[in-house]
């Protein structure tokens, strides 16, 4: 983030002195109302909060196509990051878009732990075929769903099985989400012991908000008596590696509360946030709680203002981004989200679990995102592989723009050596209007985002997608009869050839941004 002059507010953390809540707003409303988005827009730049969802594969899943397993899997890397997937959840949150089931019976649990465990043993085979050094982690994430939904015997068991399988390094980093609820459950320390046994050394637990009736509404679970209890146990064991999830945009949000929570937070000792805005999908609850009452919601201009509020509050107090969304304070953030932006053909993305998704050798691929499926084919010794797409290497360097842009940058003349592409000429029409926006600097052969470029990233990566894949999905759309139930377009993590909203929502919103 840019150097900013020192709040005189009081409020202090360590020598540093936090802006009150009336100097994050005004500083908040004074960049708001100096972004042109009416230009923004015109660029294909902005969209609104419906429109908006952050580019989280490329090509998207509606592009991708039935795959061989041999395919996804002939040319990876030495070092890999691996991601695991537990789709069990105790509470539906409204918001939630990823694969999961709810209050799972503890056989079913136990079923899939094996088929994982199988799948573990599986990757393992079809990499060591591959690359000698088989699966070789410089990162290790397990997501969900909700991870910490596993009781002892069945984390002891995953984490058994995983070393016998997974190298790893003194410096590989292991994650684990937590859910705050975990604490509710008679064996909770147990299992926060299993986790730490197992070698976790970053935990991660999603907050969303300390706002009561913000939690309420959303269907979290918790509460901030949870939150503190959970802080409480995790220091208890000398636990401080921690990362908090928080959303703007919610329903019963507003700037107050906002302020609130990362003034809370980072007085109870986080030092780690991942702060998204609140995404819409056609599945989620949290979408017909917008369609049905949208004046309880954020508009899109304060929804920028407490994204700016974040990045004035956090600064202040020493925090770093990067990647864009996720801040730091002195310290790297996450080394899987920083290798999977800035490093993925060196260090590829192996996916373990039902509706994992990775990439690997150029090739992006999507596990199957149904339980039961997935266990039919761990049984029968098949790749649990949904689609998957091999990309030529324009295509590559398009992807490698889209994700770069969101952390270290993008060195064309590096993309020149291994693809023999020239992207600064190639794409040179799109990198001078982004330059006249103000949303990229480019110095020799080195482009990044600037602060306000950080802003709209994830329309910026859109312009870089090819005609080829955004008229497929465009076509492939048009064969979509219910997006809320279309599997294609339920696990699709991408805003490329997204489905709007009926109803007039999105001219709403843009109304709101203008405000």
């Amino acid at each position: 983030m840019r150097e900013q002059n020192q709040p005189s507010a009081p409020g202090a953390r360590g020598d540093r002195i936090l802006p009150s809540f009336a100097e994050a707003v005004e500083y908040a409303d004074q960049q708001v109302r100096a972004i042109a988005l009416d230009d923004l827009r015109a660029a294909g730049v902005y969209r609104t909060p419906l429109e908006y969802y952050l580019v989280g594969t490329y090509p998207p899943l509606k592009f991708l196509h039935d795959i061989d397993e041999h395919e996804v899997f002939r040319d990876v890397t030495s070092s890999q990051n691996v991601y695991l997937h537990i789709p069990f959840c105790e509470q539906y949150c409204t918001f939630c878009h990823f694969y999961k089931e709810i209050n799972a019976a503890d056989s079913w649990v136990d079923r899939y732990v094996g088929a994982l465990l199988d799948d573990i043993s599986g990757v393992q085979q079809r990499v060591s075929a591959e690359s000698p050094e088989g699966l070789n982690a410089s990162s290790i994430y397990f997501g969900g769903g909700t991870p910490s939904y596993l009781k002892a015997p069945q984390i002891n068991r995953l984490f058994e099985h995983l070393w016998k399988n997974v190298r790893t390094r003194p410096d590989t980093e292991i994650t684990f989400e937590l859910h705050p609820g975990v604490v509710r459950q008679p064996d909770y320390e147990d299992r926060l012991d299993a986790i730490a046994a197992g070698g976790v050394n970053r935990w991660v637990f999603g907050i969303q908000s300390m706002d009561e009736d913000v939690l309420t509404k959303l269907n979290r679970g918790h509460g901030r008596a949870e939150v503190y209890r959970l802080l409480e146990l995790l220091d208890q064991r000398d636990i401080h590696n921690l990362n908090v999830d928080l959303i703007f945009g919610l329903p019963l949000q507003n700037l107050r509360n906002w302020y609130d929570t990362i003034v809370e937070l980072m007085d109870a000792g986080i030092e780690k946030f991942n702060i998204f805005p609140l995404m819409f999908k056609r599945s989620d609850p949290i979408t017909r709680q917008y369609m049905r009452n949208p004046e309880l919601f954020p508009d899109a201009a304060d929804r920028l203002r407490m994204h700016y509020m974040a990045e004035y509050v956090l600064d202040a107090a020493g925090f770093v981004r990067g990647p864009v969304f996720y801040y730091a304070k002195g310290k790297v953030h996450s080394q899987q989200q920083q290798n999977k932006f800035d490093s993925i053909e060196e260090d590829n993305l192996v996916a373990l679990g039902v509706s994992g998704f990775g990439y690997i050798g150029g090739t992006q691929y999507y596990n199957v995102c149904d339980n039961q499926q997935y266990m039919d084919a761990i049984s029968a010794g098949k790749a649990p592989v949904w689609r998957g797409h091999t990309l030529p290497d324009e295509e590559r360097v398009r992807r490698a723009i889209m994700f770069g842009i969101r952390s270290g940058g993008v060195n064309f003349d590096v993309l020149q050596q291994r693809y023999g592409i020239d992207a600064g000429e190639l794409f040179a029409p799109e990198i001078g209007r982004l330059s006249d926006l103000g949303l990229v600097s480019v110095e020799g052969a080195q482009m990044n985002l600037t602060d306000l470029g950080c802003t709209f990233v994830d329309g910026i990566g859109y312009l870089f997608a090819s005609e080829e894949i955004t008229s497929y999905v465009a076509g492939a759309n048009e064969l979509i009869v219910s997006p809320s139930q279309d599997p294609v377009d339920r696990y699709d993590y991408s805003p490329i050839g997204r489905l709007d909203l009926p109803g007039g929502i999105a001219d709403r919103y843009r109304d709101g941004a203008r405000s």
